[in-house]
């Protein structure tokens, strides 16, 4: 008589956007009965994760095809979310020299190869997002679902001859047939005794301006490819980040939010001094904010997504925006029931 095997249990390291898309995701999809799903999600007293700093900027067109490819899946189980978690505003991008223009007549042509709209002067598939609320809302029909979340942080992945026991976490060890390593910027130190993945905790500079009265209608995205500035209506203020400074590595340690960084002072005197003098005035006055977020980059600009070889059951994604995180957790899904490994998007 065969002996039916026991249903797998699954666990997620990471309750950003990454790991509750894939909790709400994997808890929907054809499993045997009696499967279980966790998530390990840090205590709150010590959480600040890259997704509460994010911008929120949800623009689909990417040089990299599979990214475009990701965040058009993304975008599409973004639209059924509840009012104020995803907003699409359109986007607005613009240039200020011949060189300038010759970026933005590229991405209007890649755009319209990618099936998405690009006219005028607007993207109007672009939208801002609420990251928080995204992952409010797909918690909520994890635990729905019967998805257990779990307070308490990873200390190390438990694994015998090659296959993966579970983790052990600062509540006691947890066992699992299957291990999901979403954990952001934290990541790579969690595996860093198993293996190597070229996922990089850098700084970025972040303004929000003065509080203001929220408008009725939320204003387009605004990108300026050329100055590597780009801004978003918040609501209540107004924000902007620039990406015209060296990278800035930093240690993943405790929190997504670093002290600020005298490195991106030049960066951001160069972004005040491309707006007109209201908006300047607004973004230094009393009540505005400045802050150093930490996200995670890859030297390739695609996410680390995956079996990982030598660990039967240990899966990495690792590397993902909220631009894409609904597209790789159902590519996740997709190579979990299917159990064959998906090698391009």
């Amino acid at each position: 008589m065969t002996v039916p095997n026991p249903p797998p249990r699954i666990l997620i390291l990471g309750s950003g956007v990454v790991g509750s898309s894939l909790a709400h995701v994997l808890s929907t999809s054809s499993f045997p009965p009696g499967t279980t799903i966790q998530v390990l999600s840090p205590p709150l007293a010590t959480l600040t994760s890259s997704t509460s700093l994010a911008p929120g900027l949800i623009g689909q067109l990417n040089a990299l095809p599979a990214l475009t490819t990701l965040s058009k899946a993304s975008v599409k189980a973004y639209l059924t979310l509840p009012p104020g978690a995803f907003s699409q505003a359109g986007g607005l991008e613009i240039a200020s020299t011949p060189g300038g223009i010759k970026i933005l007549e590229e991405r209007a042509k890649l755009a319209r190869d990618a099936g998405l709209e690009a006219r005028g002067y607007t993207s109007p598939q672009t939208a801002s997002t609420e990251p928080s609320r995204i992952v409010e809302a797909y918690q909520a029909s994890a635990r729905a679902n019967g998805v257990e979340f779990i307070s308490a942080t990873a200390l190390g992945i438990k694994h015998l001859n090659g296959v993966v026991k579970g983790v052990n976490t600062s509540a006691g060890f947890i066992g699992a047939d299957k291990v999901i390593v979403a954990s952001g910027i934290w990541s790579a130190d969690i595996l860093k005794d198993l293996l190597h993945i070229p996922v990089i905790p850098v700084g970025h500079p972040y303004l929000h301006g003065a509080p203001r009265p929220e408008r009725g209608e939320k204003s387009p995205f605004v990108r300026w490819p050329e100055k590597g500035v780009y801004g978003r209506d918040h609501g209540a203020c107004e924000g902007f980040g620039t990406y015209d400074h060296a990278p800035l590595p930093v240690a993943a340690g405790e929190g997504a939010e670093k002290g600020w960084a005298p490195e991106f002072d030049s960066a951001v005197e160069r972004a005040l001094g491309l707006f007109p003098e209201e908006t300047r005035q607004a973004m230094t006055a009393d009540g505005s904010r400045k802050f150093n977020g930490v996200f995670a980059v890859t030297p390739d600009g695609l996410p680390v997504v995956g079996p990982v070889g030598d660990v039967k059951g240990l899966w990495v994604a690792a590397g993902v925006w909220v631009t894409h995180a609904m597209g790789v957790a159902g590519l996740v899904a997709k190579m979990f029931t299917s159990g064959s490994v998906v090698e391009s998007v």
